[in-house]
């Protein structure tokens, strides 16, 4: 029996012992005594244990020795101070804090030929002083109870952080001195278990929770690239809500790759999509190993493989040239946008050495973004670019080469949902922030992907239930504000409702008519820091069939209609829009189908003990919340559960078919699969290089490097070889080395070489 969980409680025994005194486990204060007994050991430890923890020191068990029928029959359990100090290290080199002491406090015990433990020897004195108040920090007097160990593993599946877990705790006993634990315990409890997880290394124990999703949902989709010696190098993965949610907000994405999210400096890239709500949803996302040109390729085909080959209309990325190649080859019809963000502020970066920085900075962003036609941006940046002579400037000459990425001017024609950054994506990579650091396994972070998962969607039903449930009112008389009301969702109808309040600012005059079309001049007073700014745009209406368009492309660009285009639809009288103004894509009245899908397939698999105390608990709380608002019913309840308690303690003291297997852990590493099996082996990813300018060679001392050769001898001993099995099902794609066939890895034995890929869809 551990020591450590031996502090729990003292079970009581029968000490009828021919006269010799015997322990009663229910007296308050006690000291052994040469000639106690006891019927079993662990009584023996739970005796000594609570002597110790009253006292106020720390024990363990010092000796203990078995007869010649192989079962233990002495035990000799001391002070843990007890002993000599013994190190190899001469204090003048290097001093270390140590715990022995050189103490006397400790007891004998026999097993005498009655089956009975006997006290034969009791030492009481200490070489040191005790402390009763500082007892529960003593290693043996430490314990995690059942309720604890749940809650710190709910909290940890939720990315609570360990210190927070522990505030929790300590709150809920009521104070730091009614908590059998520390810190440092709750967090060495948590690397324990993600140390058990990930006993065969990362690798193995990502395809394990690969498999178990996919189990939950065929339509779980991942993908894995090996590298020549099996180590992980890429990783893509979608759950079946997100592939479903494509099908209704897959037109525009972002794509991006600057957050680092584990131990290997791999970078996270996200597919991020805009829903029905204007919300950030994940359509997907991976792991990589670098950022070049083959490795993006891999990663958009086993997107685009995802999607069911159905590309997007639209991409926002940042300006990198690695996936500017891979888009052009993999989505050759998809307009790819880079993120204006980005490329505006580069600008300290690029020009600030120039002296006229300040109105560089201010003539470059009034073409950028105080332009609405293509020949008003030409001329003003060529009218900058002129005057402050930044003809030869490499990087704007670059810009302007490629205008057509990234100047509104040049988009704001096609639809793009209102994204022109990836702004989406490092949303979603807040959601991270604070849960993923530098020591992240890659099993830790796809639980964790899962999490924001989960928080994404319900944020998503909550806002379906608001605009279900609850309606803005109109802020107008206007049918078309009515119209939209009774279609868009709560987002959306507001953005339309700032459209139709700054109408206010907007003046329409008729310009021009020929037939159905009318041409209107829409002035607009608009509001630039401090002062007013007038602008005029163009605005074209069709009287015959009411269609509209706008100068400004409001609507093309964000799928809303602009204040403009209402001014001048109410200068027509038109009581309600064609339907084609007012989009499918924002509406509240859609049943759209990822939301009939789960959001998460991850069940926690739970030790058998674990899981029956979790059951225990839910219905005890059942019955608390009833029994808690009648006095009589709580204190009848109490005195049934102490009743209960004792007569459990002492079937629990005699009964000999403990089940100890409950320990185990039910975490099978099998992977089951129909059809044939493929073996092969798996390690964990190798730490990526990332881009940029590489560490300084600094000059390494003598004693760094006797201290890197102990770890490199210690890693080379250990290892991270692993041989997982994997099962491929018939619509898998598998490609390892070269040439060779998924038949032959079938039937015979390969040598693998080359590049390794593991597809399910």
């Amino acid at each position: 029996m551990d020591s450590t969980n031996s502090m729990d409680t003292c079970v009581g025994f029968d000490g009828e012992a021919s006269g010799v005194d015997s322990y009663n486990g229910e007296q308050e204060s006690w000291e052994p005594a040469t000639g106690m007994s006891f019927s079993s050991i662990d009584e023996v430890k739970s005796f000594y244990g609570k002597y110790a923890s009253i006292k106020g020191f720390g024990w363990k068990i010092r000796t203990s020795r078995k007869g010649e029928d192989g079962k233990l029959n002495y035990l000799m359990l001391s002070c843990s101070r007890e002993g000599r100090r013994g190190s190899k290290i001469p204090c003048t080199l290097k001093t270390l804090p140590t715990k022995v002491k050189n103490c006397p406090s400790k007891i004998t015990i026999k097993l005498a030929k009655d089956e009975l433990w006997y006290i034969k020897k009791f030492e009481p004195n200490h070489s040191h002083t005790i402390s009763p108040t500082k007892s529960r920090l003593f290693k043996a007097n430490k314990n995690l109870s059942m309720h604890v160990k749940r809650t710190i593993h709910i909290n940890d599946d939720a990315g609570v952080r360990i210190n927070k877990t522990f505030q929790t705790l300590v709150r809920d006993a009521g104070g730091y001195e009614n908590v059998a634990f520390c810190e440092r315990d709750v967090r060495n409890f948590v690397n324990k278990e993600r140390r058990v997880i990930g006993k065969d290394g990362d690798g193995k124990a990502l395809i394990s929770y690969f498999c178990q999703m996919r189990e939950q949902n065929t339509n779980f989709f991942y993908d894995i690239d090996l590298d020549d010696d099996f180590h992980v190098r890429n990783v893509f993965w979608a759950d079946a809500r997100s592939r479903a949610a494509y099908e209704s907000f897959g037109d525009v994405v972002t794509f991006d790759t600057t957050y680092l999210t584990n131990k290997y400096d791999m970078p996270f890239a996200a597919f991020v999509g805009v829903n029905h709500h204007g919300q950030s949803t994940l359509l997907g996302c991976g792991l990589l190993s670098a950022e070049d040109t083959e490795l993006f390729v891999w990663l958009f085909q086993s997107w685009l493989r995802c999607m069911l080959g159905k590309a997007p209309a639209g991409i926002v990325t940042d300006q990198c040239k690695a996936m500017q190649n891979a888009i052009e080859l993999v989505f050759p019809t998809t307009r790819h946008r880079w993120c204006l963000w980005h490329i505006m502020k580069k600008i300290p970066e690029k020009l600030s050495r120039y002296d006229e920085y300040k109105n560089i900075t201010f003539a470059m962003k009034e073409s950028v973004y105080d332009t609405i036609t293509l020949t008003e941006f030409e001329e003003k940046w060529c009218s900058f670019v002129n005057k402050f002579e930044l003809e030869h400037n490499v990087w704007l000459s670059g810009l302007y080469k490629e205008c057509h990425r990234w100047v509104p001017i040049m988009l704001k024609k096609y639809f793009w949902a209102g994204m022109s950054t990836t702004q989406r994506s490092e949303s979603i990579h807040a959601f991270f922030d604070g849960y993923i650091n530098s020591t992240t396994t890659l099993h830790q972070f796809v639980k964790q992907y899962d999490n924001a998962l989960r928080s994404r969607a319900e944020k998503e039903f909550e806002a379906d239930f608001q605009s279900m449930d609850t309606i803005i009112p109109c802020g107008s008389n206007s049918l078309i504000e009515k119209q939209f009301q009774g279609e868009y969702t709560h987002a959306k109808f507001k953005e339309v409702q700032v459209e139709f309040r700054a109408k206010m600012n907007c003046v329409p005059s008729l310009k021009t008519e020929e037939g159905n079309l009318a041409t209107y001049h829409v002035l607009e007073e608009m509001l630039v820091g401090d002062r007013t700014k007038d602008r005029i745009v163009k605005v074209v209406f069709d009287r015959g069939n009411h269609d509209v368009s706008c100068e400004c492309s409001l609507f093309e660009f964000r799928g809303i209609l602009c204040r403009h285009v209402l001014c001048v639809c109410t200068q027509e009288r038109v009581k309600n829009m064609p339907l084609k103004y007012v989009l499918v894509r924002w509406s509240k009245n859609v049943k759209r189908k990822h939301s009939y899908i789960k959001t998460s397939y991850s069940v926690t698999e739970l030790k058998p003990q674990m899981d029956r105390f979790e059951n225990l608990c839910k219905h005890f709380y059942e019955v608390a919340e009833v029994a808690a608002d009648f006095e009589d019913a709580t204190k009848a309840l109490h005195e049934r559960l102490h009743e209960f308690k004792s007569n459990l303690l002492c079937m629990v003291a005699t009964s000999n078919n403990v089940n100890k297997s409950s320990n185990n852990d039910s975490n099978p590493n099998n992977i089951t699969r129909r059809n044939e099996n493929v073996i092969v082996e798996i390690r964990s990813p190798l730490r990526v290089t990332r881009r940029g300018r590489p560490p300084l060679n600094r000059k390494i001392s003598a004693v760094e490097k006797v201290v890197q050769k102990s770890k490199k001898r210690r890693t080379d001993k250990r290892g991270d070889k692993l041989t997982t099995k994997v099962n491929v099902v018939t619509d898998g794609v598998v490609n390892v080395g070269g040439n060779a066939s998924f038949t032959d890895l079938l039937t015979s034995e390969i040598d693998f070489t080359g590049s390794s890929q593991f597809s399910t869809n």
